[in-house]
This record gives C-alpha cells, structure tokens and sequence, in this order.
C-alpha cells in the first residue's frame, strides 16, 4: 500500500512542477506516514546515504571544474580546438564540440561543462551569422559527454551504490566519451551546410603547436588523474584533491586566478554540491524506501522472466533509462534505479562496469531531452532563445546519440578494451 502512494505522490508532486529532490523526499515522508513507519529513519537513511569516502570526490571534482573554469584553462581549451577544427565547415561548432570534449576531461560535470564553453562560443557564433537556436542545440548537445568521460560524476555514484571500481568506471568510460564527441562533431559538420556559414582558412601547424602550448597544462589534467588511479599513486577521492590542487597551481601561474574569482569559485562549487548531496539524501531514503517494499527485487525477478535474455533485457534497461532521464535529474535517477536494473544484470551475466556505462549514457542524454533536460535550460540561458526552438533544433544530435547508444550497450569492447590493456 505504501509503495503505490510512493509513487503516486512522486508523480503528483512531479506534474505540478515540484523539484525533484524536494518531490522524493515529500513522496517519502507521505509514504512513510501511510506505511506507519517512523519519520526518524529519514534522518539515519540520509547519514548513511552521504558516510561514503568516494562520495567526497564529486564536491572536490565541481571545484576543480570551476576552478578550471576561472584561471583562464576554458579558453586556452577553446583555442586549441579552434585551431584543430576551426577551419572546418560549422568550424565554430566544431570548436564548441571539441572543446566541450576537452572541459568534461577537467570538470565531470555536463552543466558546468555546457555553461562554461557556451559562454565562451555564443558570441563568437552569434557573430559569425549562425542561427540562435542552431548554437543552442549544439552547445547543449556538445556538453553530454561530461558524465561519460572520466572523472565522471555519475561514475562516482554508481560506483558507491554498486561497489564497482570507480577507477575501472572512469577508464571505461573514455571510448564511449570519444564515440559521442566524434558523433555529435559529424553531425554538425553534417547540419551546418544549412546555416550558410563559410569555412575558415587554416591556420598552419604552427597555430596548433603554439596553441597546444597554451593549452598544455590543462590537457594535462585528466592524463595526470587517470594515470594517478591506475598507477596506485591515489584514489579516485584522492585524485579529485589533486584535481583542485592543480587546478590552483595552474591557475595561478596563469595569473588569472584572483581571490575574488577564487571566491566566486568556492560559492559555487558548494551551491552544486549542496544540490548534488540534497538529491542524494532524498534518493538514499527514497531508495530504501522501495527496497523494504521489495520493489527492486520484483521489477528485477518481472524483467528477468520477461526479458529472457541478455540482449532484450539491454534493450529493456535502455528505454527505461531513456524515459527516465526525461521526467528525473541524472544523479537521483542513478541512485534510485541501480538498486532496480544491478541484480537482474548480474544474473544476466551483464558486466557491472558495462551497466554504469550504459546508465551513464543514457541520463546523459535525458539531460538534453525535455522535459527536465537541464542542459536544454542552461543553453537557453546563454542564448536567450526559447526552449521550445532548442528542442528542435537539436533532435538531430538526440538522434545520432541514441545509435551510440546501441553501439555501446551491445558492443562491449568498446568499454572493456582500455581497462583490459591497462591490467
């Protein structure tokens, strides 16, 4: 009984527009008044939600992303990848592609990878005669490989709720990352025969080499961390301190990092993580919630028995992930549901690490897919073009993305193949 009125207060609270955090833990409380549970358990199941040591990555990582963001390392990003692809036709979106590449190495987060590189690439767009809501699209667009290529903050996630290696989940990660990026770079170069937009003369090789070296420290980055996690030097947690810790020293040999901006940086990277940890705390409950009713285990035995095999079953967990990345944010979608799909995977014989790739891929697009997709919104912002223009535009690139999708769910080298060659 309490599990229907779970669900039906979640999805009342959802259709008048409650944020989702605030609308799992509201469904929580109602379900737990009808269930006659104590409301203290709320408080112990948030505790215990947050005690994780991995969970300490995602506030340093958001730090180190804005960190990134400030000290001048987004535009230097942004010139190395004008002079890779600027020349090419839709030079400028490829840019905003390569570079959104580039930033989601250095930040994990598609948000902050989507408002700091559309920031940089609106105006130069807007200036060059690209459509307003063409720019949109592939700035949105550009940003869904932030959760997929390592450091990952979904990663992380499911990697506390699994037990999975988060090093194992961040290598895996890197091909389908790339898969994306070089989808939607293909796609632009495809769509923008229609904006009328002339290509640029390259620069030389000379414009990449001395790019490159404005560019170096930043690149560097991501080599730095993964290197550091598989090599046993640190972990994931620990590789997410030296993320900021670089982060400063980089920024300030750049001369860019002033204690004001600094400051700005902190207030925002702990506004983020507030959210993140607030939807965590409301999903670990809403989560155990489910767990007592014994919700997991029936949807997992219902898909096992119905599913019959592997490949269907893949094909099951990707249309659910789909339709749910559209109605829920990303970090409590990924909480909530793997304690759902995990154990009928396992007995499927899925690869764990496989299943957080594929998880992660398709919140990933849920967060250009409306209606809550929150990089849709964030473009909107830059832009200033209305959200319902977006969302045409930038079907095509939601189309191109659920084929990589396929690639990647039913072609697991592509996931396996690098943690393979590194052990």
């Amino acid at each position: 009984m309490s599990a229907t009125v779970i669900f039906v207060s979640l999805l009342v609270l959802l259709l008048i527009r409650v944020p989702i955090a605030v609308s799992l833990g509201l469904a929580c409380v109602i379900g737990m008044a009808a269930g006659g549970i104590s409301f203290e358990i709320i408080v112990q199941q948030m505790v215990t939600t947050n005690d994780s040591f991995p969970l300490l990555a995602i506030p340093f990582f958001i730090l180190a992303g804005e960190i990134m963001s400030i000290g001048g390392m987004s535009r230097r990003l942004v010139g190395f990848a004008g002079a890779l692809v600027g020349h090419m036709r839709g030079g400028l979106g490829a840019v905003a592609v390569v570079s959104s590449g580039f930033f989601a190495a250095l930040s994990g987060s598609n948000a902050a990878t989507v408002a700091a590189i559309g920031g940089v690439m609106n105006g130069p767009m807007e200036e060059r005669g690209y459509r307003p809501s063409y720019t949109a699209a592939t700035i949105a667009a550009a940003g869904v490989p932030g959760m997929i290529i390592p450091p990952s903050i979904l990663m992380i996630l499911y990697g506390v709720v699994t037990g999975v290696s988060i090093g194992d989940l961040f290598i895996a990660g890197f091909l389908p990352g790339i898969l994306i990026c070089l989808s939607i770079l293909a796609t632009n170069w495809y769509l923008s025969r229609y904006e009328n937009v002339e290509a640029s003369d390259f620069a030389g090789l000379r414009h990449i080499y001395v790019s490159f070296k404005r560019a170096f420290w930043p690149l560097m980055m991501p080599v730095i961390i993964l290197s550091g996690i598989y090599g046993g030097i640190f972990t994931p947690t620990e590789a997410a301190v030296v993320a900021v810790l670089y982060g400063l020293i980089v920024g300030i040999f750049y001369r860019e990092l002033t204690l004001k901006a600094l400051y700005k940086a902190f207030l925002k990277a702990v506004l983020s993580s507030a959210i993140v940890m607030f939807i965590m705390n409301n999903a670990g409950v809403f989560a155990w919630l489910l767990t007592i009713e014994q919700i997991p285990q029936n949807i997992s035995h219902y898909l096992a028995v119905t599913a019959g095999n592997q490949v269907v079953y893949i094909l099951f967990v990707n249309i659910l992930l789909l339709l749910a990345g559209c109605i829920m944010n990303a970090a409590a979608a990924i909480v909530i549901l793997t304690s759902i799909l995990y154990p009928a995977a396992v007995s499927f014989g899925v690869d764990p690490v496989l299943l957080g790739v594929i998880m992660a891929v398709n919140l990933s697009i849920g967060t250009v897919t409306p209606p809550l997709g929150v990089d849709l919104f964030i473009a909107s912002a830059i832009t200033k073009v209305p959200l319902e223009r977006i969302v045409v535009a930038i079907a095509p690139y939601i189309g191109v993305m659920i084929i990589d999708l396929m690639i990647i769910s039913y072609y697991p080298p592509l996931s396996s193949v690098l943690i393979h060659l590194i052990k």
